[in-house]
């Protein structure tokens, strides 16, 4: 298995110090007081598999297509570019099988690949290229200087002792330790990240509901709307993660739309590039790309590693992502966020039932806002049902009669307005303030 996380590779480093290139998600997570765990030979590495996640490091919490997004992040900013490609990733060994192996991946990625035999014959490239895949027979030679996007490749045996394998990651400032042919996943993953070069990527939000029936997918597509319809407009991708819920693609009318649904990128032979990605889905009203599942009965899963892989390339490519999530999310899904809303009806048990979840959501998301479905006969207040979640409250949804006319007919949303717009413009007022979530996360 591949195991990175750059602070966790350094020893005598704090283990709750992150990479100055990690983002400010990164540092709620930092914050929220996961333990690193001890690697091969006392070197901190990853965590002890079978461990809970609220004891488990970052990078081994998050799945093995995932657990380089701190190289990648660190790749996206490396020093001066000095002209070369953004998309040509360099490959640094004199072993022919990681070449053959690597060379594979990067084709099915349309990635170029440039390859030398040691580092001192990289030049410029050492400095410029997106990420660097550094061959373990290349890394006992030494390096130029350590630089940030090194993942250190070698090809896997049996009985094999990685911890040479992560001393020598440790020596040359590598971010994580691939095994090759097991990895090519990872390996591919991080190529296409790294390749769709520089850039923050766009801002997320979870809607998660309380209880089934809450209401989390309506106000998911509205937010969406809402964002795409934005002045000056920009991209905004709707992520249905759900894959027992009714499709995300009716709600904002893209159901028969041309493009790419979730099978088609689960087949996909590598991941996507995020530009692919967003060209590829279907748009619905005011624009939204919208990334659903095939209709009933095609087969509708998807492993979590590759549901966040996506997400990542869906963030790189928009302004907005908004996620409609399953109720049992994932805790990488929800570290990924920038801001999760939890739908739930005012009623007794839908309150008792979200308040199951909120261990849940409130250690892995960095920040969790209530809203408050009041559907008719209601017994609750919604400020009552905020003091008794002890969540901030973003807004209420009476009951909407054209809204429940156009889900039980399969129609598209009508466009937000009323309390409903109220609710999506609260969600993305506090989507674009920094300050704000930062204040509620710390």
């Amino acid at each position: 298995m591949v195991r990175a996380g750059a602070p966790s590779l350094r020893p005598g480093a704090p283990v709750d110090r992150l990479p100055a290139h990690s983002s400010s998600r990164s540092k709620r997570r930092s914050r929220g007081g996961q333990e690193r765990l001890g690697g091969p030979e006392g070197w901190p590495s990853a965590a002890v598999p079978g461990a809970s996640c609220a004891h488990r490091s970052r990078s081994e919490a998050l799945g093995p297509a995932a657990v380089h997004r701190d190289a990648a992040r660190g790749a996206r900013r490396p020093p001066r570019r000095q002209g070369r490609r953004v998309d040509e990733v360099l490959l640094v060994t004199g072993r022919s099988v990681v070449v053959e192996q690597v060379r594979r991946l990067a084709a099915a990625g349309g990635v170029l690949l440039r390859v030398v035999a040691d580092a001192a014959a990289a030049g410029a490239a050492w400095r410029g290229a997106p990420v660097v895949l550094l061959g373990d027979d290349a890394a006992a030679l030494g390096v130029p200087w350590r630089r940030p996007g090194v993942l250190l490749v070698a090809p896997s045996t049996p009985g094999q002792d990685t911890a040479p394998l992560w001393r020598s990651a440790v020596e040359v400032g590598a971010e994580g330790v691939a095994l090759l042919p097991g990895d090519a996943p990872a390996v591919a993953s991080l190529i296409a990240t790294a390749a769709d070069g520089p850039g923050t990527g766009g801002l997320v939000v979870g809607v998660v509901g309380g209880c089934g029936g809450a209401g989390a997918s309506v106000l998911a597509a509205a937010v969406a709307r809402t964002a795409a319809a934005a002045d000056p407009p920009h991209p905004v991708v709707l992520l249905d993660a759900d894959p027992l819920g009714g499709g995300a693609d009716a709600l904002v009318g893209a159901h028969d739309e041309p493009g790419l649904r979730w099978h088609d990128v689960l087949d996909a032979p590598a991941p996507l590039r995020s530009a692919a990605l967003a060209d590829g889905l279907p748009r619905g009203r005011d624009g939204v790309r919208v990334l659903s599942w095939a209709p009933w009965p095609e087969p509708r899963s998807a492993p979590p590693a590759a549901v966040e892989a996506v997400l990542e390339a869906a963030a790189r490519a928009s302004g907005t992502v908004v996620v409609d999530l399953p109720r049992h999310s994932g805790s990488s899904l929800l570290w990924r966020l920038d801001l999760l809303v939890l739908v739930v009806p005012a009623h007794l048990r839908a309150v008792a039932s979200a308040g199951a979840q909120l261990p849940v959501l409130m250690g892995h998301a960095g920040d969790v806002r209530l809203v408050v479905a009041e559907p008719p006969g209601a017994p609750l207040d919604p400020d009552d049902v905020s003091d008794a979640l002890a969540l901030p409250l973003l807004g209420r949804l009476p009951p909407d009669r054209d809204v429940r006319s156009a889900t039980g007919r399969g129609d598209p949303l009508p466009r937000p307005r009323g309390a409903l717009a109220r609710c999506a413009r609260s969600v993305l007022a506090v989507l674009a303030d920094p300050d704000d979530r930062s204040g509620r996360a710390a």
